[in-house]
């Protein structure tokens, strides 16, 4: 016998069947996938930067854990990381979490184009390209970026590793152009490199089509503000950097003993409860900012890494406040933790600009 709600049963019957077929079609749809090459393009200016100064930068294998978050650090027997690769040397690049669980990928670099200069033969620039390597799709980039100047020819580097990443990916490909760009301000002519770094492989694992959003931040992360970060080699910054990584590690330590062994001091002066009256969550929290303490210390040294640290600290740090101001309100006196946290880390902003004023280029 039907009645008025027979229709919703069945619509509702119906739905569950789909989202199950669905969900049971699901690793079949990302096998499907994973069969397909994957590219990923990334694009950046570097403004006020020649390509000589950004090629010998990116060739050598030794500064791509300064730049690329997943990279744990490299190795090679035959080539020395500190220098530009040759054709045919290869390169190991560390990831994960070694020794824990180590991850590594051979790289062999394939080919070194040196840029050609029409107008200027006496150029003396080289550009080769940064970790990577591209598809057999991609070589049109070359034509594509060396057309935007008419004055000069693009470098090239290509790595490939056939291997990759074991049960994860294979037939590895990167490859960088780096393109010297010429603009005109105020009738001054200004150098500027644009780089294009195209990567492509073959999932093995549906975890590597997964993983291609993360890839794409990683890449853009590395071009769009790590580059850039690691070229700048001003002392005053640098002294900056190290500075303020350690301050922040042994603040951390400081920190850290005030939760466990001490008042919590500096939580409740913010308006908190102490350490161990916070709930579980809050006492995650305080040890994570305890943590990013001796973090940005240890990654004081590494240029684009070392800027990485401050910020995280400084993220942590404000977060932190801004939960403690939202539940238990203002501290002694008054004391607004969030408002001062801004200030604060306004400060270690405005002090990090200052000391980047004066720029020289990585040699």
């Amino acid at each position: 016998m039907m009645t008025k709600q027979t229709p919703k049963l069945i619509a509702s019957v119906m739905a569950m069947q789909s989202c199950t077929l669905s969900l049971l079609l699901l690793p079949a749809i990302i096998s499907s996938l994973s069969l397909q090459p994957i590219s990923l393009r990334t694009t950046v200016l570097l403004k006020d930067q020649s390509p000589s100064t950004i090629q010998k930068f990116l060739a050598s294998p030794g500064n791509w854990p300064k730049i690329v978050t997943t990279s744990v650090g490299v190795q090679s027997d035959q080539a020395d990381v500190d220098q530009p690769l040759s054709v045919g040397e290869t390169v190991d690049e560390i990831f994960g979490l070694p020794p824990i669980l180590p991850l590594a990928v051979r790289w062999t670099c394939k080919k070194s184009v040196l840029p050609s200069n029409k107008n200027n033969n006496n150029d003396g620039k080289k550009r080769f390209g940064f970790w990577g390597t591209t598809s057999a799709s991609t070589p049109s980039s070359s034509s594509s970026s060396s057309s935007s100047s008419s004055s000069s020819v693009a470098g090239r580097l290509e790595f490939l590793s056939e291997e990759g990443l074991e049960n994860f990916a294979q037939n590895c490909q990167m490859i960088f152009d780096v393109q010297q760009q010429q603009t005109e301000t105020n009738n001054n002519k200004q150098q500027d490199t644009k780089v294009i770094l195209n990567m492509s492989y073959e999932p093995k694992s549906p975890l590597a089509v997964l993983a291609i959003p993360i890839l794409t931040i990683d890449n853009a992360i590395a071009l769009k503000f790590l580059l850039p970060a690691a070229l700048r080699s001003e002392p005053n910054l640098d002294k900056f950097r190290q500075l303020m990584g350690n301050l922040y590690g042994v603040a951390g330590l400081a920190h850290l003993a005030d939760c466990l062994v001490g008042n919590s001091q500096l939580l409740t002066m913010a308006g908190s409860p102490s350490y161990y009256e916070l709930p579980v969550v809050g006492q995650l929290l305080a040890l994570v900012w305890c943590a990013v303490g001796p973090l940005s210390f240890a990654l004081k040294d590494g240029k684009g890494y070392a800027d990485m640290g401050l910020i995280v600290y400084g993220l942590v740090e404000v977060l932190g406040a801004g939960l403690i101001t939202l539940n238990y309100g203002n501290g002694v006196d008054g004391m607004n933790a969030f408002v001062n946290a801004v200030l604060v880390q306004g400060v270690v902003a405005g002090a990090w600009f200052y000391s980047a004023n004066k720029k020289e280029e990585f040699e």
